[in-house]
């Protein structure tokens, strides 16, 4: 049973990709990636608040300081996350962009074994050093349409995996520290949609300061223009993307809350589901990437995909 909220939170991860993908093709200045991905988090909150109503979790709101902390790290680690990837698959091809990836998936493994004593066999660290191997390999290195890809792109995409792997590690926190899993005795246990509720609420308080401050300072730069002209510009851009920002929200939302299921509920270990997501994710992007965006794969990229997929089925050998 778990691995079907794998497969649902992997089908609704390559439809967020898709969308993504698509979405970056609209971004004109740099505040518009904040601005798109505040859109999304604002769309999760109500989502999520929706979520909470329907799980008569509203009295669970009132949180206490740990669980709190947990989802304040989870919000940011999401926003760099999203604000990583838009940027890293504006400059890079999706399939580079979602090997890199795969490094998210080794945070977790590494930071539960330290904290929470998950023992990681060597034929795990084997999978950890072939998915680093496949990295490098499509770290933004190779050509396409004669396009070298240069250090800023990969740099992006190494910001969205590690703010991805935060995340992961963040749901594996609340999972040891607020659930039935590793509470101890008289703990508060909150509820899944709880979590996540708070989760894009950081985020998109992560998002709107950081889109404040840049449209303050873009503000100042330029001259004889009034403040409504200003702010009218400012969100001309989300128009045409709108629909996609909302697909992008559902699927998100949905995403995240089944893998909350899977390693909660079913007890799935960090070091299979993730490295499991991400492997699956090398598949449907391949395939997103070559039938929608028109990116053939070269020998370079199904070397990588191989690489890694070979250190996600070592790492999920138990």
């Amino acid at each position: 049973m778990a691995y079907l909220f794998v497969l649902i939170a992997l089908l609704c991860l390559t439809i967020k990709g898709y969308c993504g993908k698509k979405t970056s093709t609209y971004i004109a200045n740099a505040g518009d990636p904040l601005l798109f991905n505040l859109l999304r988090m604002l769309l999760c909150i109500l989502i999520g608040l929706a979520v909470v109503f329907l799980e008569s979790a509203a009295p669970y709101l009132r949180v206490e300081g740990g669980m709190l902390l947990i989802c304040l790290l989870s919000g940011v680690a999401n926003a760099a996350f999203l604000v990583g990837w838009l940027l890293a698959i504006q400059k890079n091809p999706l399939v580079t962009v979602d090997v890199t990836l795969t490094v998210g998936s080794i945070l977790p493994a590494i930071l539960c074994a330290i904290l929470f004593n998950e023992a990681i066999l060597p034929l795990k660290m084997v999978g950890f050093g072939l998915i680093l191997l496949a990295t490098a390999v499509l770290s933004g290195y190779g050509k396409q349409g004669g396009k070298r890809y240069g250090f800023g792109g990969f740099c992006l995409a190494l910001l969205a995996a590690l703010g991805d792997g935060l995340s992961s590690f963040c749901q594996q926190l609340y999972k040891h520290y607020y659930t039935e899993v590793g509470a101890k005795a008289g703990d508060v246990l909150y509820p899944k949609s709880v979590y996540h509720f708070y989760t894009y609420v950081f985020a998109a308080a992560a998002l709107l300061l950081c889109f404040a401050l840049l449209a303050v300072l873009q503000y100042r730069k330029q001259e004889n223009v009034s403040k409504k002209a200003f702010t009218c510009q400012l969100f001309s851009s989300c128009k045409k993307p709108m629909p996609h920002i909302v697909v992008m929200a559902i699927c998100m939302f949905a995403a995240n809350y089944f893998q909350t299921v899977a390693t909660n509920d079913y007890l799935l270990s960090s070091q299979i589901l993730y490295p499991v997501i991400k492997g699956g994710c090398l598949i449907t992007v391949n395939l997103t990437a070559m039938l929608f965006f028109g990116e053939r794969p070269t020998r370079r990229s199904i070397a990588g995909s191989l690489i890694a997929l070979c250190g996600i089925v070592a790492m999920s050998i138990l």
